[in-house]
């Protein structure tokens, strides 16, 4: 008779669990705590997902495609094309252009999808806006390229009459630039050198500060804007390039605007190791964008902004 197999171990890192039993307990202590913080963080990610899936309802996820009744184009630029997006409901009665932060670069395909900055405020919200009676224009960058330090340069307020044209030959109504972080930047430059194309515009957490952006509202010549303007800041909103104390130097700046108002908002979540200036904090205003698109969609339809301007 052959010798006995000995028979397998049951676990292979048996040899590292000691074998007193008081240590034993010790080692389930912390395999529980471990999974209770590990369920703490899925339940918290969890709830950031749900908010976005929310406030993105009716709207374009990233890497979704739009439904068929919308229409996207490639303008022609100066510099070659820029590929725009219209999104627009039978009962809009105005026009949101909307110009997000980041390197402004969505990767819109021909077919509606949406496969870059996603989770930016103004991007994840599409939906809302048209639920408020807005239709949408998003435009993606020139030939697909960044836009970071040239969003207050001429040649991008020529890109933003442009595809302001392009949105106005689908529906003839007002226009309404909304920015946010660098892109409120591009919403100072249009609203200030496009004239009568442009009824208003919104700012939101805007960068007053020089930093990865390379450039600021101030450069945008926010002194020259006609129209009314709505600034929202964040009071939670911790990014270095957009401090909420701020806001009143930019209401200061606007010496033109026939009506300027400042909106502070106190809110938002932050996910854990989410820098301070991206999607997922309150400078993206995370878990309440619901609150902040109503609140600014109320401002520009109050009488003698948004549905008596130029159509």
């Amino acid at each position: 008779m052959g010798a006995r197999r000995a028979k397998p171990s049951r676990t292979r890192c048996a040899s590292k669990v000691p074998a007193i039993r008081g240590r034993a307990i010790e080692t389930t202590e912390v395999e529980t705590k471990l999974r209770i913080s590990l369920l703490a963080a899925r339940a918290e990610w969890s709830a950031i997902m749900l908010a976005i899936a929310a406030t993105s309802l009716g709207g374009v996820a990233l890497g979704q495609t739009v439904p068929a009744s919308t229409i996207v184009n490639d303008v022609p630029v100066a510099s070659g094309t820029e590929r725009v997006l219209f999104l627009g409901g039978q009962q809009a009665r105005a026009i949101v252009v909307l110009l997000p932060g980041g390197n402004g670069i969505i990767g819109l395909d021909n077919g509606g999808g949406i496969h870059q900055l996603g989770g930016n405020f103004l991007v994840r919200t599409l939906g809302q806006w048209i639920a408020q009676g807005l239709a949408v224009v998003l435009p993606d960058t020139p030939n697909g390229t960044s836009l970071t330090g040239h969003r207050h340069l001429p040649a991008y307020a020529d890109a933003i009459s442009r595809a302001i044209d392009f949105g106005r030959s689908r529906a003839a109504l007002p226009v309404w630039l909304i920015g946010t972080s660098a892109g409120s930047t591009a919403a100072v430059n249009g609203a200030a050198h496009l004239g009568s194309k442009v009824s208003g515009a919104v700012l939101t957490s805007s960068v007053t500060r020089i930093g990865r952006a390379g450039e600021t509202i101030f450069d945008a010549e926010p002194g020259a804007i006609g129209v009314p303007v709505l600034v929202v800041s964040n009071e939670y909103d911790t990014c270095a390039e957009t401090p909420p104390g701020d806001a009143p130097s930019i209401l200061s700046a606007l010496t033109r605007s026939p009506r300027k108002e400042l909106v502070t908002v106190r809110g938002g979540h932050i996910a854990k190791r989410s820098d301070p200036c991206e999607a997922m904090s309150p400078h993206s205003c995370l878990g309440i964008e619901g609150m902040v698109v109503q609140r600014i969609s109320e401002w520009i339809r109050a009488p003698g902004r948004g549905w008596q301007g130029t159509v």
